[in-house]
């Protein structure tokens, strides 16, 4: 047989035999870019990174709008003098058994200031601040001190044969946080025939109060106050003798807020106007971020018994 021959079913069988030989070992799949076990990690990276960019943003922006708050200014008389006219007050205390002070805008010399603990923010009273007389109804009048634009209060006084009574107080305040603003007003209601002010104050007279009080942005309380009369302290207001009532109020607040009010009052003799006023006050608030200290301090007295009308 010829070479030839031989070679050829020789070749065959060696094409049939080369694809087993040739199989390759069973391994496992390369991990290629483009494989999930790949990609699922570039995603949570990039989930991440945009969360973290996002939080930096908006902490940054916070941040930024916070540092350049606003803080209130003083408000001016000629403002209080326009709302004064305003308020649809006649000027007619009508008749009492008790003095009544002249409506109009008059002006409080002095200084204070009020701080919250957290977010640690801050105001300061104008030193001058005024302060507005209007007649109500009833023979009742509302004196009202502006601290600054943001911070005012007011009391409705009502004279009677016994006294002067205290139906009703109230205190609001603004606070801007700079990308956010907060503000309250706090509502003290007390019960009919409220007495402050004997009609004849004896040094170491005592009288005492309880009233139901709500705050917008806290919620109820009550406020307990005593108050000891000192005694008679002639005091000049722009060079005007006026002849006052001193007297020392302490004040408790439970409910949805807790702390101590302290104030020195001087009452005119005469119509129950409050002449000067000092006070220290210290509030706690429970809020989500822990307990809230509010603490204000100040004074201020009358620099003209004359008010602007």
């Amino acid at each position: 047989m010829a070479i030839s021959q031989i070679e050829q079913p020789v070749a065959r069988i060696e094409q049939h035999r080369a694809p087993a030989e040739s199989t390759p070992e069973l391994t496992a799949p390369a991990k290629g870019a483009g494989s999930p076990r790949r990609r699922w990690p570039r995603r949570v990276l990039l989930v991440v990174s945009v969360v973290v960019v996002v939080v930096l943003g908006v902490s940054a922006y916070f941040f930024t709008a916070y540092q350049w708050r606003t803080h209130p200014g003083a408000k001016t008389v000629s403002s209080a003098l326009h709302s004064f006219h305003g308020s649809g007050s006649s000027g007619d205390p009508g008749v009492s058994a008790f003095g009544v002070p002249q409506a109009g805008v008059y002006t409080m010399q002095g200084e204070g200031s009020g701080h919250i603990s957290a977010p640690p923010n801050s105001q300061v009273d104008g030193s001058v601040m005024p302060v507005t007389v209007t007649h109500l109804a009833s023979g009742c009048w509302s004196w009202r001190v502006d601290f600054n634009v943001a911070h005012w209060e007011d009391y409705v006084f009502c004279p009677s044969a016994s006294g002067l009574l205290e139906p009703s107080n109230r205190n609001f305040q603004a606070w801007d946080f700079g990308a956010l603003s907060v503000t309250n007003l706090a509502t003290v209601t007390c019960p009919e025939h409220t007495l402050v002010m004997a009609r004849e104050p004896k040094p170491g007279m005592v009288t005492s109060w309880a009233c139901p009080e709500r705050n917008t942005a806290t919620g109820p309380g009550v406020s307990y106050t005593t108050g000891r009369v000192v005694g008679p302290r002639t005091l000049s207001v722009g060079g005007v003798p006026v002849l006052t009532v001193e007297q020392q109020q302490t004040g408790t607040l439970s409910g949805t807020q807790s702390g101590t009010v302290t104030s020195e009052w001087w009452f005119n003799a005469a119509t129950g106007m409050p002449i000067r006023v000092e006070r220290h006050i210290v509030v706690h608030s429970a809020s989500p971020i822990g307990t809230i200290t509010y603490t204000e301090d100040g004074s201020g007295q009358l620099a003209s018994v004359f008010p602007r009308t």
